[in-house]
This record gives structure tokens, C-alpha cells and sequence, in this order.
């Protein structure tokens, strides 16, 4: 089951025309992430503590229409695959109102020692969370 976030884009967001920054669509995935991680009864802290942190090793992003200012927007987020290091994030941004796809994506983050910043495994707890929630 994928986790929602429902935000409404603030001035900060958006250009002159209250049209939505594309760069901006990559901060509200990471919020998403962020929040699926939460679902599982940790956080990106709690691993960091472990020496694990997570990094971006891939984004892909297909925008379909623009967000802008004030609207309603969902971020849908789930996981799609868990492979040694690395955990595959699916995204769609939509206007809640209206249910457009505004944008979706697919985020590929790998598991890294924080001191050494080498892969590894994806936390055990972790993988055994999503894996069941997938």
C-alpha cells in the first residue's frame, strides 16, 4: 500500500507565474520517501545512528502538467524492489482536486556505510518492512 502525503505548494515553490519549480517535484519525492520510511517504525535518523545512511543514485522523472500555487497535491509513494543495496521508490504527484498525474517518477537509493560511504545491504528491519508491505 503506498504511503500519500497530501501539501499544498507554498510561494517558495513556484516561479513568477505560481507555476511550480520542476526541482521542487524532487524535494516533495523525498518527503514522500521520508514518510514510507517513518511507516515501517524508523527513520532515516535511526540508521544514520546505525552507520547506514541512504543516497540518490538515480531519478527519473516524467512531468505530465504543472502544479501550482496553493493547490491541493497528493504524493502517492511506494516501493517497488529492494536488491542488495538498493531500494526502488515509485512516485506520482497528483492534484488531489482534479486526480491529474502531474508528475511521476522512479527513485533508486542506495544503502551506504556513513563513514566509509561503501554499499551495503539494506537493513535487515528494513527490508523485511517494505518487503511485506510491497
Amino acid at each position: 500500500m503506498p504511503n500519500e502525503l497530501i501539501l499544498r505548494p507554498i510561494y517558495a515553490d513556484t516561479d513568477a507565474e505560481g507555476v511550480v519549480y520542476y526541482a521542487v517535484y524532487l524535494e516533495w519525492m523525498e518527503r514522500g520517501r521520508t514518510e514510507t520510511i517513518r511507516d515501517t517504525g524508523n527513520t532515516v535518523a535511526d540508521f544514520k545512528k546505525e552507520g547506514i545512511i541512504f543516497a540518490v543514485r538515480r531519478a527519473e522523472i516524467d512531468y505530465h502538467a504543472p502544479a501550482r500555487y496553493d493547490e491541493l497535491i497528493l504524493i502517492k509513494t511506494k516501493i517497488i524492489e529492494i536488491k542488495g543495496a538498493t531500494i526502488t521508490f515509485e512516485h506520482e504527484i497528483i492534484n488531489k482536486e482534479t486526480e491529474q498525474l502531474l508528475v511521476g517518477g522512479k527513485i533508486l537509493l542506495v544503502a551506504l556505510k556513513s563513514e566509509s560511504l561503501k554499499p551495503t545491504r539494506v537493513p535487515e528491519i528494513l527490508a523485511k518492512k517494505f518487503i511485506s508491505q510491497m
